[in-house]
């Protein structure tokens, strides 16, 4: 993927980052759906974020980086975050939190802020077939 006018140094870390995300996909699926959850919950609250708060509100929520995984694991989790389209860059920032190393810190603002949560019922429908008291629940997803 083709980033714009970054150098090939951060390139090259933005592909290592998309590759740290595969690999916590496919080792630790559950951290992902969590951290997902956790980061639409986040997401759904305010409307800017900054970089260093989703790995601050991932802790005070009970979840870890699993044992082994790089602490670039975080990050990898923003940019998942970006590619699906639920925050968009808008500067940088100093950071507020005090396990952050960087002198900088991204500013994301949600995409999905104010949204209704991800699985929620719109309709009851009675059911083909059935008794006139049955009823299936509808879900949407929000993708």
């Amino acid at each position: 993927m083709t980033t714009g006018n970054l150098s090939p140094r951060m390139e090259n870390a933005m592909r290592l980052a998309d590759k740290c995300w595969e690999k916590v996909n496919n080792k630790h699926p559950e951290f992902v759906e969590r951290y997902l959850e956790l980061a639409e919950k986040l997401l759904m609250s305010k409307p800017e974020v900054l970089g260093d708060e989703f790995r601050e509100f991932c802790t005070r929520n009970l979840l870890f980086r699993p044992a082994g995984l790089h602490h670039n694991t975080w990050v990898s989790g923003v940019r998942a975050l970006k590619s699906i389209g639920w925050i968009v860059h808008q500067g940088y920032t100093t950071p507020t939190k005090a396990h952050n190393h960087m002198p900088r810190v991204s500013v994301w603002r949600s995409m999905i802020f104010g949204a209704a949560p991800a699985a929620q019922v719109i309709e009851e429908t009675p059911l083909v077939g059935g008794g006139s008291d049955e009823v299936v629940n509808h879900e949407i997803q929000n993708s």
